[in-house]
C-alpha cells in the first residue's frame, strides 16, 4: 500500500513539472516572438527591452535545464524498473540540486543584464576576488563536492536509518552543505558532507534491516552468569514477540574492565520504526536497572 501511495506521489509530481515546463514554453514562445518583430518598440523604451530580454534568456536556459532534469529522472526510474532495483531518491535529489544551483547562476546573470553589466568584463574582473573566495570557502566548496557524491552513490538516501560516529538516526533531508538526520530523542542532526568520507557508516536500511543493538554495563558484584542474564533477557523479549523476532536476540560480552563488564544485546524488529525500536531499548534497560540494584 505504501508503495502504491509512492508510485502516485511520484507520477503526480513528474506530471506537475511537465504543467511547468508547458507553461513555461507558453511564455517562452510569445515573448520570443515579440523581441523579433516589436524589436523597434523595445529599442525606443530600453529599460522595458533589457527586462525582456533578461526574462527571455533566463526561460530558455530554465526550459532546458527543466528539459534535461526530467528526461534524467525519467531515465533513472526506467532503467531502476527494467533492471529490477530500487529507485533511490538520492540520485533525483542530486539532480535536482544541481538544476537549483543552474537555475541560481542564470538569474544571476540575467540580473546582469537588467543592469546592463557585461557577465564577460564581470567575471574577468572578479578573478582574482574569485581565487581568494575559493580559498577562503575551500571546506565549503568540497563539503558541496561531498554531498554532490553522497546524493549520485546511491549509499545514502531519504529515509535511510543509519548510525554515522556517535549518531544514529533518520535521513530526513541531504543538502550541500550537510546531512540532516532524526535521532530516536527526536532531534535533529546536522552532520557535514566531508565527515561522511571520514568516518564509518552503518546503513541498516541499505538492506532493509530492522536489527537492534543495546549496550549496557553491570558492575562486576551484581554481574550474574552469561547464560543466565541470557535467559532472563529473552524471556523479556518473548513477552513482546508482536515486536521483537522470535530466536532473534544475541548476547555478547564486549569486554570485562576492573569494575564493570560490557554487554551487547542485539535482536531484530518484526517492522522497523523509531518508536517501536525505543520503546523496546527502554524495556531493557529497565530490566537492566533491576538486575543492578538486585543484591
Amino acid at each position: 500500500m505504501n508503495a502504491q501511495l509512492e508510485y502516485i506521489a511520484k507520477t503526480n509530481h513528474m506530471k506537475r513539472d511537465l504543467l511547468i515546463l508547458f507553461v513555461k514554453i507558453l511564455l517562452f514562445v510569445p515573448l520570443t516572438y515579440t523581441l523579433v518583430e516589436y524589436k523597434s518598440y523595445y529599442d525606443q523604451a530600453p529599460l522595458l527591452g533589457r527586462l525582456a530580454y533578461s526574462l527571455n534568456v533566463f526561460l530558455s536556459a530554465n526550459i532546458f535545464i527543466s528539459s534535461l532534469r526530467i528526461i534524467l529522472i525519467s531515465w533513472y526510474k526506467r532503467r531502476s524498473t527494467f533492471s529490477h532495483t530500487s529507485t533511490r531518491g538520492s540520485f533525483v535529489l542530486g539532480i535536482n540540486r544541481i538544476a537549483s544551483v543552474l537555475n541560481a547562476i542564470v538569474i544571476f546573470f540575467s540580473l546582469m543584464m537588467v543592469f546592463k553589466i557585461n557577465p564577460k568584463d564581470f567575471l574577468t574582473s572578479i578573478t582574482i576576488v574569485a581565487a581568494a573566495i575559493a580559498l577562503i570557502f575551500k571546506d565549503y566548496i568540497t563539503n558541496m563536492i561531498s554531498g554532490l557524491i553522497i546524493m549520485f552513490s546511491d549509499q545514502l538516501t531519504l529515509g535511510d536509518y543509519i548510525k554515522i560516529g556517535e549518531y544514529e538516526g533518520q535521513i530526513i533531508d541531504i543538502t550541500l552543505v550537510n546531512i540532516v538526520i532524526n535521532n530516536d530523542d527526536d532531534d535533529i542532526v546536522m552532520i557535514p558532507n566531508n565527515f561522511v568520507f571520514t568516518t564509518n557508516i552503518v546503513n541498516q536500511s541499505f538492506q532493509n534491516s530492522r536489527k537492534v543493538s543495546v549496550e549496557f554495563d553491570l558492575t562486576l558484584n551484581h554481574t550474574m552468569d552469561r547464560e543466565e542474564l541470557k535467559r532472563r533477557l529473552g524471556q523479556l523479549l518473548d513477552k513482546h514477540s508482536n515486536e521483537v523476532l522470535e530466536n532473534s536476540m544475541k548476547l555478547k560480552v564486549l569486554s570485562v574492565q576492573k569494575d564493570v563488564a560490557k554487554y551487547k544485546i542485539q535482536f531484530t524488529l518484526t517492522n522497523h520504526g523509531k518508536t517501536q525500536s525505543q520503546f523496546i531499548k527502554n524495556i531493557v534497560l529497565n530490566e537492566v536497572l533491576k538486575i543492578g540494584n538486585e543484591t
